[in-house]
Order: C-alpha cells, then structure tokens, then sequence
C-alpha cells in the first residue's frame, strides 16, 4: 500500500544543514496498525508529514496504492490526500468557532458536498464515537476526550484508506487514552489501516507492529 524508499530528508539553515531522515525505507501493508515510536527532535514528525502527503521535497521514492507522489502536482496531492488519509492529532486540531458538526463535515464540503449531504454522515459518524448529542456544540464545551473523538470523526468523514494519529493520546489521561486506542483497534478491525506516531512506548505497544525512530533513522522493533 505504502513504500519509502531510501528517503532523506534535508533542512538548510543558512549555512547549516540537517539531515532529518536518514536512508528510510519502509512497507506498509493495507490493514496494519503500526506504530512509529520515537523522542521528541528523533524525525518522527517530518517522517510523519512525509506519509502524510503533507511534504513532497525529499530525496527519495515514495509510492501510494502504485501511484509515485512526486509526480503529483500540488493540487492534486491535496485532493489525494484528502481522499485516502484522516489526521488525528495531539491537539485536536478543531476550529472554536465552529459547531462539532461543522468542524467534522469539513472535508466532506472541500470535496465538493454540499451542506445538506452532509449532515447524514455527520450524525452517522457522531453515533459511532457515542457524542450524537453534541452535534450543535463547540469544542471548548467538551472535554479533552471528548474532542479527540470528534477529531476521529472528522478523519473518517470521506471514508479514508489510511488514518494518520500523531500522539493521539499525549494530551489525554490514562483512562481516555485507552478510551481512545480502543477506538482505534475497533477501526483497524474494520479494515482502516492505522499509522500512530508516539513517544510512548506503552502506547506504541497497542499497536501490531512496532518501528522505531532515533537521529533520523528507523529500525523494526524498539530500540
């Protein structure tokens, strides 16, 4: 499904340069659930933005379903992306302003669904993550788990091939984090291919497979 080959990843500041990523290269098979673990200032975001279709200058090859992501322009990555990847993040990433409805729905109206289309996937999605009764909520009127799993609904509304979660659980405590990657299990059972990236070994170990990240280079297995 996915595969990195020999990827560097190099960033200059004025006369200085960093290698980020060193010589990676990985499969990802359709249906793992695989965790990406490493310290922070290790390569695990810039790793993680590079799966994510959210980088494309690096040194390297990089296949997705076949396709070579280099050859896409950069509206067409963004349209991919947003048709094959959901993205949950430590902070949420949700939109104060808007309702819980509309936060979820905003993939769905960048695709080009109109608002009325909406709102049955919206509601379907809410039922699944048990939080239908806060559709016309804000974020700031729910707790930490509880917009952590608006964020999920929100990476599932286009029917992702993939779901990306950067330190899913690192601003949760420990009950809503096992909440929260018992949620993750259940979608992997249902087929969606899950990449987690973590500092968090007990998290990390959640996971099917485990990879590990240190300066740059990544190794199976924990360190």
């Amino acid at each position: 499904m996915i595969k990195l080959k020999d990827i560097n990843k190099f960033y200059v500041t004025g006369d200085e340069t960093l290698q980020a990523l060193k010589n990676v290269n990985l499969e990802i098979n359709k249906g793992e659930f695989l965790a990406i673990m490493g310290p922070s200032g290790s390569g695990k975001s810039t790793l993680m933005k590079i799966l994510g279709l959210l980088d494309k200058k690096f040194d390297g090859s990089y296949t997705f379903l076949d396709k070579n992501i280099s050859s896409f322009s950069d509206d067409a990555l963004s349209k991919f992306r947003n048709e094959k990847i959901g993205f949950v993040f430590q902070d949420f990433n949700l939109i104060k302003r808007l309702s819980i409805k509309e936060n979820i729905e905003i993939p769905m109206l960048y695709r080009g669904h109109r608002i009325k289309e909406t709102k049955k996937r919206v509601v379907e999605l809410l039922k699944k993550v048990n939080l239908e009764s806060k559709i016309n909520k804000y974020p700031t009127e729910l707790s930490g788990g509880q917009q952590q799993r608006v964020s999920i609904a929100r990476a599932l509304i286009n029917n992702p091939d993939i779901i990306i979660a950067d330190e899913p659980t690192g601003a949760l405590d420990s009950h809503t984090s096992k909440e929260i990657m018992g949620m993750f299990k259940e979608l992997n059972d249902e087929g969606i291919t899950i990449i987690l990236i973590t500092h968090d070994i007990n998290v990390a170990r959640q996971a099917n497979r485990v990879m590990s990240i240190f300066d740059g280079e990544l190794k199976e297995g924990e360190f």
